[in-house]
């Protein structure tokens, strides 16, 4: 048999349309390579995976950027820094 096996079928993989929450394992790379490669190729026949994954892509960029900012926010305060190190200067002297 000749042709493209994009569309011959595999028992076991999933086909489209794809659930949310296998697209969100995609996305995340969880899927075994066996089974993302299957998904990757048949994607075009799942209209609505695209827009899942876009979303997916937005919340990612989104956490990524709330992180960022998070991050430097979390400075210690001078004053409680200086506490800690007492503290600890205290139970390691002899």
């Amino acid at each position: 048999m000749t042709g493209s096996t994009a569309h011959s079928y595999n028992p076991g993989l999933p086909e489209p349309p794809y659930s949310t929450e296998l697209l969100a394992d995609f996305h995340a790379g969880v899927l075994d390579p066996r089974t993302h490669d299957h998904v990757q190729q048949r994607l075009p026949a799942d209209p609505h995976a695209a827009e899942v994954l876009a979303a997916l892509d937005r919340v990612r960029s989104e956490l990524r950027a709330e992180g960022a900012q998070q991050r430097a926010a979390t400075t210690m305060p001078d004053h409680v820094a200086a506490r800690l190190d007492s503290f600890i200067d205290d139970l390691t002297a002899e």
